[in-house]
């Protein structure tokens, strides 16, 4: 038995295994009732995947005790990593170990880009409960680390005080009227017995689409300790990101009783969702390539917030482009042309349009170095910002500046990447697509689908894909089906993660181009959530749904559903229509899954490739003999397996290493 043994990397994305049922399941999907109120849903979610880099989650550990008190000012808008559980060194540190993260797409034009999201989830995604008590309770703490205010000298006379801006919901679930609650304490230097004494609290509003401020006067002489601390929590429901809460722009100072912030300054308010063209926020490497300019954003605006009395001039504006994912790549940088951007001076929230020549990436991609993917980070700034009169800024530095990563890989995307709320389709035998236009002829290999739970775990439901082609008769809209898809599967909701994508195999890879609609049929009558970027629209033009008794219908729900197919994209050649009926039936992987061993027969000499989902090639034996053969790794996740025979027919398997 020939054994070797391969050390791959560890995938970007967790993945789904796949539950088979047997054509027993498959043929009760022809006998699904008939229904006569399907309908479509929006709702608010219980997972919200944010980017790795941008939150880093801690289980356990407090944090506090390593976290030295500090002077004053204290001051955080969370615009770059301050929570304790983030990357980054402990002097920037502004936050005990807690269950809160810092989000930049959930609220709704905040003072500044970031911010503090408190809801009803644990730190690692999950809600804190999930039965049908509905249970509320405190949820999110969010401390600060502590404050000298003994050392200082401080008294109530000194008019220190905390200030911050808050808002209910935003893009997210709001907190409900009534119900719910932010709640402020303050640490006392009460040795015996809670220390934490309540100062502030407000009720939840529903639709909350602004920011309010808060000033709180530290005078009670119990406060002035060099302990002192002071923290957010949220009373609520604990099933998950419902009743949200966003804090922003939060300071301690002395002389301190205005709300932050009270001096000249510019700032960012959002990131940009894509600098390729819309629809897309993302496309396969070889697909752009082969036309950048097609795709390339010919503008990308964004919105900022100028504070302070006076009008504020932006005086050097610009951007940087920079390869991340390959040795050296650090040396490909770009800033446009001193001036190409026009500044301006400016009062309250304004936009700014990045309009050189954004086609710079096809400039710093180099193939030679580099294979299929390509990710790059677009740094945006405005430096020395500050008053009109000349005077630089007072305020915060890190919120003039803000980094997007744009990431080629093998799919297409129309989402950001974050889902502020979930849609479900309620009623049996649901089926809802996406519209992709395939803009280069390639293989589809399955689907990256984001499924987030809401109060009823839904992950004993039971679907199939489904890749639909263009009605001829109609077009735009979907037709009929492509090729039948026969695995079932269900929705996977435990990824560990707030950016969870599950990726979905197809049975056999279809050959596209064009127009095609991909997503899955339901099974039961119990909804199943997608999640829905709230933050991009493509849902109108793109999302249709249908039940067995009705025609199709376009989504009438605001957002982008979190759907992306997932193809070849230069990983191997393009299948051609046809090609598939001469492709030799897969030899059996077992076990499948393994732990970290798969293990064929052979029954004729074979080239044996393995690829991991990233389209790499972990491993290659060149005319592989007859017989039992293995392959050992250390690493978990998906693998496909091709082998081609001497008479050049294939065969692909996938293993599952756990």
């Amino acid at each position: 038995m020939t054994r070797t043994k391969m050390n791959v990397q560890t995938l970007t994305f967790p993945m789904k295994t796949i539950q088979r049922r047997g054509m027993g399941m498959v043929l009760c999907l022809m006998a699904w009732s008939m229904v006569s109120h399907g309908q479509e849903l929006e709702l608010d979610l219980q997972h919200v995947p944010v980017q790795a880099q941008e939150t880093k989650r801690a289980l356990a550990s407090r944090g506090g005790d390593l976290l030295f008190p500090v002077g004053l000012p204290f001051v955080d808008d969370f615009a770059w990593p301050s929570l304790y559980d983030e990357e980054g060194p402990v002097n920037v540190k502004r936050w005990e170990s807690s269950p809160v993260r810092r989000t930049t797409t959930l609220a709704y034009r905040p003072p500044t880009v970031g911010c503090a999201t408190l809801d009803g989830m644990d730190a690692s995604g999950n809600p804190y409960a999930l039965n049908p008590t509905n249970p509320v309770g405190y949820a999110d703490a969010l401390t600060s680390r502590r404050l000298l205010l003994g050392q200082g000298g401080y008294a109530a006379a000194d008019s220190v005080a905390l200030s911050f801006w808050y808002q209910s919901g935003g893009r997210a679930n709001g907190a409900d009227a009534g119900e719910d609650s932010l709640v402020v304490e303050f640490r006392t230097s009460v040795v015996d017995g809670d220390p934490w004494r309540w100062v502030w609290s407000t009720e939840g509003i529903d639709e909350d689409s602004v920011f309010h401020p808060v000033v709180l006067h530290i005078d009670a002489p119990e406060y002035f300790h060099d302990d002192f601390q002071f923290r957010f929590r949220n009373y609520g429901s604990l099933e998950g990101n419902v009743d949200t809460w966003h804090i922003d722009y939060v300071r301690v100072d002395e002389d301190a009783m205005v709300p932050a912030p009270d001096f000249e300054e510019v700032a960012f308010v959002s990131p940009p969702s894509s600098f390729l063209k819309e629809p897309w926020t993302a496309m396969p490497w070889p697909h752009f390539q082969f036309s950048p300019g097609l795709y390339v954003a010919n503008s990308v605006p964004t919105l900022h917030r100028s504070f302070g009395a006076n009008a504020n001039s932006q005086e050097n504006v610009g951007l940087k482009v920079q390869r991340v994912d390959i040795e050296g790549g650090n040396v490909n940088n770009y800033a446009p042309t001193a001036g190409s951007i026009v500044n301006t001076s400016v009062q309250g929230l304004f936009e700014t349009d990045y309009v050189e020549d954004l086609q710079i990436f096809t400039y710093l991609f180099n193939p030679a170095v580099s294979d299929t993917f390509a990710v790059f980070h677009v740094s945006l700034w405005e430096d020395e910002v500050g008053a009109a009169n000349g005077t630089n800024q007072t305020g915060i530095p890190d919120n003039d500046s803000l980094v997007h990563v744009q990431t080629f890989r093998d799919y297409y995307a129309y989402d950001d990447g974050t889902s502020e709320k979930a849609y479900a389709l309620e009623g049996q035998g649901g089926e809802v697509v996406v519209r992709h236009d395939i803009q280069q002829p390639d293989t589809l290999e399955g689907l990256w689908v984001h499924f987030t739970p809401f109060f009823d775990d839904a992950s004993g439901e039971t679907f199939t894909l489904k890749i639909r082609a263009e009605d001829e008769a109609n077009p735009g809209q979907p037709g009929e089906t492509i090729a039948d898809q026969f695995a079932i599967y269900e929705p996977d909701y435990s990824l560990g993660t707030y950016d969870g994508f599950a990726y979905f195999p197809l049975n056999v890879p279809v050959a596209v181009e064009g127009t095609i609609f991909v997503g899955f049929v339901q099974q039961g009558e119990e909804r199943i959530h997608v999640g829905l970027d709230k933050n991009t629209n493509t849902n109108e033009e793109f999302v249709w749904y249908t039940f067995p008794t009705t025609p199709w219908q376009p989504s009438g729900i605001e957002g982008s559903l979190m759907i992306r197919p997932v193809l070849r994209a230069g990983k191997d050649p393009v299948t051609q229509v046809g090609e598939w009926g001469s492709v030799r039936e897969a030899p059996l992987l077992h076990p499948n899954p393994g732990a970290g061993l798969c293990q064929w027969t052979l029954e004729v000499p074979t080239d044996l490739q393995v690829f991991d989902m990233s389209g790499r090639e972990v491993a290659f034996w060149p005319q592989l003999a007859p017989g039992l053969h293995a392959w050992e790794t250390d690493q978990t996740g998906m693998f496909l397996l091709v082998g081609t025979e001497p008479s050049g027919q294939r065969w692909i398997q996938r293993w599952v290493s756990q």
